[in-house]
């Protein structure tokens, strides 16, 4: 497995989550935060087959995303891609973020989705478009 070159990696290396907006069915815009993994070029999300997020993206699989921190100084990646449902790889993908996000400690979360994992999907996301910013000079001072 190959990690994407084009995200900063002082940002793939931090256990922040991806903000993935998408439309829902009204039309509306709407961002959910979720664990995420680079692998091969792509961005890989794990949820419950049930969750609404799954249902929108099968309906509209364009979205937007942003991997950044929230203090100071601001950095990060944001980017436009084409999601896909790929429910055979949640519990794959799922393994892979809890081991990035939870390490091997045993908790009240792990057990949940361990309990859980059948119903995961995995959510695929193709980039087509990133940025990546850094107002590390301009907020030298903060």
């Amino acid at each position: 497995m190959q990690k994407m070159v084009n995200f900063e990696s002082l940002i793939d290396d931090q256990k922040i989550p991806i903000r993935l907006a998408f439309i829902t069915p009204d039309g509306a815009p709407n961002i959910i935060s979720l664990w995420y993994e680079q692998i091969d070029g792509k961005i890989y999300c794990a949820t419950q087959s049930t969750a609404k997020i799954v249902s929108y993206l099968k309906k509209n699989p364009n979205c937007g995303f942003e991997i950044a921190a929230d203090k100071p100084p601001y950095k990060g990646t944001r980017g436009k891609g084409v999601a896909k449902i790929i429910p055979e790889d949640g519990e794959k993908i799922l393994v892979l973020l809890m081991s990035k996000y939870l390490g091997d400690k045993t908790s009240t979360l792990s057990k949940f989705l361990k309990n859980n994992k059948k119903n995961e999907v995995a959510i695929e996301i193709t980039p087509y478009k990133l940025l990546n910013y850094d107002y590390s000079k301009r907020m030298k001072d903060i």
